[in-house]
């Protein structure tokens, strides 16, 4: 885990996303089809066309879903569309992110996913995933304590199946025993895995508010801003993978 061992594994990981096929672009891809999603969304329920306007709304794209959705729920057409948008979403990243993580761990890979049946057990786990971690907080009350609380909560939840993803991928395993490893691989080695989710809290958080600063005293929207906030949404993350799963390979090899 020294330094020299994590700059030769980026520098292989370098050479296999840039040079093969053009796999580096998976996760630019992955975040342009999750504006692309929003912006059905945002079509569905009503939303002005115009691209300042959208991608103003698009940063707070989960504040414009509790608003729209989940406060006075009822069974609309355009609620529909979000259902179907956020179902196909989560299949595309399934689709995208095997692969990606496979040319991250190694050297035989493919570059599409190996079977319907891994993108379906993916694309489950992302389904449950964001519902717990993303919508379900999303849909508490604003007010400080319970907003708080929640975001405690999924905060926590979202430590301890850091690893789910990958394990769906890597050892073939349905949601709930996915789970169940994700848990165990977790608790054997849980300080790196904290301080990796503690930066990535703080990394994003600080690029929000850059962003949200911009958003809220600009009059109009600049073209760079949002492309460079899909750049950066598609980059971090990947970082994010790089380091956990050379975590992951190293602590369910090590038997610790």
């Amino acid at each position: 885990m020294g330094g020299a061992s994590i700059t030769e594994v980026l520098h292989q990981v370098w050479k296999r996303l840039a040079h093969k096929q053009g796999l580096i672009l998976y996760p630019l891809a992955l975040s342009v089809i999750n504006v692309m999603a929003f912006l059905a969304v945002y079509s569905a329920a009503g939303g002005q066309l115009r691209w300042s306007l959208f991608f103003a709304t698009n940063f707070d794209r989960w504040g414009y879903v509790r608003d729209h959705f989940i406060s006075g729920f009822s069974f609309t057409p355009p609620l529909a569309v979000a259902v179907f948008v956020g179902l196909a979403a989560c299949v595309f990243a399934a689709m995208l992110r095997a692969p990606l993580f496979r040319a991250i761990a190694g050297p035989g890979y493919p570059t599409t996913p190996r079977s319907w049946e891994e993108t379906g057990r993916l694309a489950l786990f992302y389904v449950v995933y964001n519902l717990v971690l993303i919508v379900l907080p999303t849909a508490v009350p604003a007010s400080a304590g319970p907003a708080f609380a929640a975001s405690l909560v999924a905060a926590f939840v979202g430590v301890i199946v850091i690893y789910g993803d990958y394990v769906t991928v890597f050892e073939g395993l349905a949601f709930l025993p996915a789970v169940r490893r994700s848990v165990q691989l977790v608790m054997r080695r849980w300080p790196p895995v904290l301080v990796a989710f503690v930066i990535f809290l703080f990394v994003t958080t600080g690029l929000n508010l850059l962003y949200q600063h911009y958003y809220d005293g600009a009059a109009g929207v600049s073209l760079l801003v949002p492309l460079s906030q899909i750049l950066v949404d598609s980059f971090i993350p990947m970082v994010l993978d790089i380091y956990l799963i050379f975590l992951y390979e190293h602590v369910r090899n090590s038997g610790m």
